[in-house]
């Protein structure tokens, strides 16, 4: 299985135009939504603005990552072809954390070894 920082690298990275983007390093809720003016990702209340629906749930795994500055590409037919690709490598990754964490009480000490395994993986 391929990790997320692999699939960064050969999927994101190799695209001909990017962008960077910051993203708020305030931990605790990531939510994609639509408002007024478009799709924003929200970020434990900070919204950012995004030029698409799929820019927002590229944005929200690698937020939910611990990622606070992501390259995405430009082309928005690009980015939505990678993107099923993305979430069900980012479900996947969940589900095997969560399985080892599961057995660690203290929330503090399953987020902090949660932030450090997605560390490793996007390394």
């Amino acid at each position: 299985m391929k990790t997320l920082g692999e699939f960064y690298r050969e999927k994101v990275l190799s695209a001909p135009r990017l962008r960077r983007r910051e993203l708020p390093a305030t931990d605790g809720d990531v939510r994609v939504e639509k408002d007024l003016f478009g799709w924003v990702l929200v970020v434990n209340g900070t919204k950012v603005q995004c030029a698409s629906e799929a820019e927002a749930r590229f944005l929200r795994v690698f937020r939910d990552a611990g990622m606070t500055e992501v390259k995405v590409p430009e082309d928005e037919d690009y980015l939505r072809s990678i993107l099923p690709e993305l979430e069900r490598l980012k479900a996947r990754t969940d589900e095997i954390v969560e399985s080892y964490l599961e057995s660690i009480l203290d929330p503090r000490m399953r987020d902090r070894l949660r932030h450090e395994v997605f560390s490793e993986l996007l390394a």
